[in-house]
């Protein structure tokens, strides 16, 4: 019931950023949207906007977002961890079960995004818009590592490292 209430609500998020309301309803109306997205949004940089808008709005908006990101950049292990500990039970509904196999990692054991539409739209709309949001608005660096073939993803979490005390670019 508890996801199926917030697969309706990021429906109605991503109906309002996209401009595209599906017929369909349930999880049929988000890979309906999401074929949409993936053909209406040729440009790789204007569909990374329009999924972290959704992501922002679904999450409670730019102000807890922010919030969320002073806290993981003036706490990063205690961000990262408990972003690990949430994410399985508030984004199963998404994604489909999760196991954690670490302080900092998951392992989703079946996507069910992936299963429902292709590896390229796992890619484009999954991928590398949820590894930037997270590193970029989160402040919690993100790396989702799909298994097309098992339909599996690794989830791993790093700790927020300031511009300063990164290594130099190769």
């Amino acid at each position: 019931m508890f996801d199926s209430l917030l697969l309706k609500k990021f429906n109605k998020i991503r109906a309002r950023n996209l401009g595209y309301r599906s017929p369909l309803t349930g999880w049929d109306a988000f890979v309906d949207s999401s074929n949409y997205e993936d053909s209406a949004f040729r440009d790789d940089e204007e569909l990374s906007r329009v999924v972290q808008a959704s992501y922002i709005d679904f999450m409670g908006g730019p102000r807890t977002v922010a919030a969320m990101s002073r806290f993981a950049r003036r706490f990063p292990r205690t961000g990262t961890r408990i972003l690990s500990r949430l994410t399985p039970h508030l984004f199963r509904w998404l994604v489909g079960p999760m196991e954690r196999t670490g302080p900092d990692r998951l392992r989703i054991t079946k996507c069910t995004f992936l299963t429902s539409t292709t590896p390229g739209m796992c890619e484009r709309l999954c991928r590398v818009p949820t590894e930037q949001y997270f590193t970029e608005k989160v402040s919690i660096p993100l790396v989702l590592l799909p298994d097309v073939p098992t339909a599996t993803c690794e989830v791993v979490f790093t700790p927020y490292t300031p511009p300063e005390d990164r290594p130099p670019a190769a």
